[in-house]
């Protein structure tokens, strides 16, 4: 019987863009249809952010201060303290959201409007369309819009890793167009269907 989702290693490809291409068709169908796989997906993203994140801060571990705490007498009152902050850290810890770094989505103009791409709703996301730049052009924006063709967000698009992208903050649910365009002329570049979910 064959497997019925997308294994680890060709998810993990297909997220960092290192997955053959004779895979790679199969897996975008599957994606579409598969909400299990788009889950696993959006949990390897958001990983691979994090790690990415994580592996370019300094190194947060304090040097030498807290043995200079430990050499001394602990007396009842710094214990009674220490005691406090424990007590509280563990009432309020639980309570305050992690930051959450944005999930990278590919936005691909071969998807068309019955397969829009997908974002979590209230959640940051850069968005990365198949467009390269082109050369002497600075300035592009994405602009997305409600059904109805009003406006809802403007970001401005840079380029990443050699193609456009643009940094969403927080959607609110629906479906939405983003119109890529230059900015000196607002000549459109590209449109594509978006969901938050």
């Amino acid at each position: 019987m064959p497997d019925l989702h997308i294994d680890d290693e060709h998810l993990d490809q297909y997220a960092s863009g290192t997955l053959p291409e004779e895979h790679l068709a199969g897996v975008e169908e599957h994606l579409l249809s598969c909400k299990a796989c788009q889950s696993r997906l959006d949990s390897s993203d958001e990983f691979a952010m994090l790690f990415r994140v994580a592996a370019v801060q300094p190194d947060a571990r304090s040097q030498r201060s807290w043995r200079l705490f430990w050499n001394h007498r602990v007396t009842g009152w710094t214990a009674a303290a220490a005691a406090a902050l424990a007590i509280l850290l563990s009432v309020v810890g639980p309570f305050r959201k992690p930051p959450t770094a944005p999930a990278t989505v590919v936005m691909q103009s071969l998807r068309g409007p019955d397969a829009p791409a997908q974002v979590t709703a209230g959640r940051p996301a850069w968005l990365v369309f198949d467009i390269v730049p082109t050369a002497g052009v600075n300035v592009y924006e994405a602009r997305i819009v409600n059904p109805l063709g009003i406006e809802i967000l403007r970001a401005e698009v840079s380029s990443k890793d050699g193609h456009l992208a643009a940094l969403v903050d927080r959607l609110p649910p629906g479906s939405y167009w983003v119109r890529v365009s230059r900015s000196d002329n607002r000549e459109p570049i590209a449109e594509y269907g978006l969901r938050a979910k």
